[in-house]
């Protein structure tokens, strides 16, 4: 059996770089590899969004964590909202039927990093947050999957990276919760590996 992929970077293999930088799959073997392959363009985070409600970070971030998966016949469960004021605003977007990610501007850099808080929250507690029945700091309170992810927006394109995760609601810190002030980081916060 030969070993049809590249080791070399050079493209010379199976998959190959485009000059995107991403992969995808030499011409002429599509019908016998694995049928995925990279996108010839890139969709934007931003694609789609009519509403304009949630700025760029969180939203990317949201994007990013969400598990909803990809609607194929229209998008039935979408909500796009934001509830509170100022420091104690947080943003929603749908994660498919039974589920919402919830998340807040938590702070920035100066060179233009902005840090968001973000966890996954059940369409009940959406559904009470919503009718003013609780506030953010308490949906984050029932929330899972919490975590800090970093967004750097530089002339469309954006990257977003994973910053910390916590185990429970209780070890979000207190700083990072809806209504604490926006933070002024004064350097870039470490990166998480998943």
């Amino acid at each position: 059996m030969t070993d049809t992929s590249s080791t070399s970077g050079e493209g010379d293999g199976l998959i190959q770089p485009r000059a995107d930088g991403q992969l995808h799959f030499a011409p002429g073997t599509e019908d016998w590899t694995f049928p995925v392959s990279a996108p010839e363009n890139v969709t934007p985070l931003s694609e789609d969004e009519p509403e304009g409600t949630i700025p760029a970070s969180p939203l990317y971030a949201l994007k990013e964590r969400a598990h909803g998966g990809i609607h194929l016949f229209g998008h039935p469960h979408r909500i796009r909202a934001a509830v509170g004021t100022g420091d104690a605003t947080v943003y929603v977007i749908d994660d498919g039927p039974h589920h919402c990610m919830i998340g807040r501007r938590v702070g920035a850099t100066s060179d233009g990093c902005i840090y968001s808080l973000i966890a996954r929250i059940t369409r009940d507690v959406w559904s009470t947050l919503e009718d003013g029945s609780i506030d953010g700091r308490q949906a984050f309170a029932m929330s899972a999957e919490a975590g800090l992810s970093g967004t750097v927006d530089n002339g469309g394109l954006s990257n977003v990276f994973d910053v910390d995760y916590y185990d429970s609601p209780a070890d979000i810190p207190d700083d990072y919760l809806p209504a604490a002030p926006f933070i002024t980081f004064t350097k870039d916060l470490p990166t998480s590996d998943r």
